[in-house]
């Protein structure tokens, strides 16, 4: 017989649904901390120091039969955090000489800024003043590669001096660095660090230059400029035939990483830079443009180019031949 005292239990409600995520807000904020501490404003270039703090930074330049042109933007989580960029580039020429560089600040380094910004200046000076001093009766190839290597051990020598002035570790500058030096038809490479050089030949084909990424993985970087093994890293040079290259490209790993491994999108890029964006390459999601090389506008244009988990600075630096087919 049932027990008319007994209350019925009240109905258990349905738990709550998760709210949906919100998706990540990007902000670019301006730097609030001064590009340079005030030890090292006085042994830096003013003009150094006022290209390396812009932003973007942009280079142009002519040296027949090549041009060249590059940028260096912010990436998103520098931008989001009000951080100034760590990437750096430089170019110079010095008679039938064209020297380009890009470096690469390390992120976990305070001053990897400043390290990227004297480095990529340094290399390229460096290594056009002592080619122009060695004159000793050996082949124009010895004597470049000498210099290139030496102005990465004279650049890591000036971060030390810096490191110094400043009160800080040498480590707290470090930086990646990849030079490429042009002389007639010869091209040599010289990389310390990660980061890539695509070169586009006259048939058209498209091959990676220097050193290798073993994973797919980021952050694989064991030598920096100024440690003790930038230097031997640096000698150990990759020649190309230049009469034979199109097209070289230059690029710290915020290009690298999202189309790795370039060896498969490498073409591709090139085919973006040379002709404009018809279709993504991958999963980024890129602007529709025409050629890159067309100018400054439409690099950082192409530059803007979206890739899930890829917030890094990005820095790319071409230089192609004035008469390249189009």
């Amino acid at each position: 017989m049932r027990d008319e005292t007994e209350v019925a239990p009240e109905p258990v409600p349905e738990p709550a649904a998760e709210p949906a995520p919100v998706p990540a807000s990007w902000v670019a904020r301006d730097a609030v901390e001064a590009w340079c501490p005030a030890p090292l404003v006085p042994l830096l270039d003013a003009s150094l120091m006022q290209a390396c703090a812009a932003e973007p930074m942009l280079l142009a330049h002519t040296h027949a039969p090549w041009q060249a042109l590059g940028a260096s933007v912010r990436g998103r989580s520098h931008a989001h955090r009000g951080d100034h960029r760590d990437d750096a580039m430089a170019i110079h020429a010095d008679g039938a000489l064209l020297l380009l560089a890009v470096a690469d600040g390390a992120g976990s380094s305070a001053l990897s800024r400043i390290g990227a910004a004297v480095t990529a200046e340094m290399v390229v000076t460096c290594t056009a003043a002592r080619y122009a001093a060695d004159d000793t009766n050996t082949a124009p190839s010895a004597r470049l590669g000498t210099a290139m290597a030496y102005a990465v051990h004279d650049a890591a020598l000036r971060l030390h001096e810096l490191a110094a002035a400043a009160d800080v570790l040498p480590a707290a500058m470090r930086t990646t660095v990849i030079l490429v030096a042009i002389l007639g038809d010869l091209m040599l490479v010289s990389q310390v660090g990660d980061g890539a050089v695509l070169v586009q030949r006259r048939d058209g084909s498209v091959l990676r230059v220097g050193a290798q990424r073993e994973t797919a993985w980021a952050g694989e970087v064991t030598c920096f400029v100024p440690d003790a093994c930038a230097m031997t890293q640096a000698a150990a040079l990759r020649q190309v035939d230049a009469a034979e290259v199109q097209l070289v490209a230059l690029m710290t790993d915020g290009i690298d990483d999202p189309f790795h491994p370039l060896e498969q999108s490498g073409a591709e890029l090139v085919a973006q830079w040379c002709h404009g964006t018809e279709a993504p390459i991958g999963t980024a999601k890129q602007p529709v443009i025409g050629a890159v090389l067309s100018g400054a506008d439409a690099l950082l244009q192409w530059m803007s180019f979206e890739q899930r988990g890829e917030v890094d600075d990005r820095t790319l630096l071409l230089a192609w031949r004035a008469t390249r087919a189009t």
